[in-house]
């Protein structure tokens, strides 16, 4: 069973995690700004920062002192939202042992336990802020523990 995130899944979440850094700052950050800062590709830059507008989660402005930045601060940002801004809804969409839609009137005997497990996923992506993230971000590359090539994919 794989609990990784989708390529846009990470960079959605690289990218709120720029603008959470730049938060408090009150800068507006360039797409440009985005890629470099957290090794995007800057041609999905757009759509990322599209997808967390669409999700209210980022707001833009136009002009030299321009760019993106959240619509609300990173502690009022749960990682819940970021990731469902990419990947969508983080819900059991097959039978965990039938593989087909999951049915309340055919209830496999997995279902309860699978929904639970989700249910703790959910709950602790629910209640990890973005300012949370971004501090832990912050502190692996102080530490020089990163293990995110930020100069691969550029």
């Amino acid at each position: 069973m794989d609990l990784t995130l989708s390529s846009r899944g990470d960079y959605v979440v690289r990218a709120a995690i720029a603008l959470a850094d730049a938060w408090y700052g009150g800068a507006y950050l360039k797409a440009q700004e985005i890629s470099e800062r957290m090794a995007i590709p800057r041609s999905y830059v757009p759509e990322l920062l599209g997808r967390l507008a669409t999700a209210g989660l980022a707001v833009s402005r136009a002009g030299p002192t321009g760019g993106h930045r959240l619509a609300r601060d990173p502690q009022e940002v749960s990682v819940l939202e970021v990731i469902e801004a990419a990947e969508g809804p983080l819900v059991s969409q097959r039978c965990p042992i039938r593989g087909g839609p999951c049915r309340w009137t055919e209830v496999c005997a997995l279902h309860p336990t699978w929904l639970a497990a989700s249910e703790a996923v959910r709950s602790t992506l629910a209640g990890t802020s973005l300012a949370g993230l971004a501090a832990v971000d912050d502190d692996l590359r102080r530490s020089g523990r990163d293990r995110v090539d930020r100069s691969a994919g550029v």
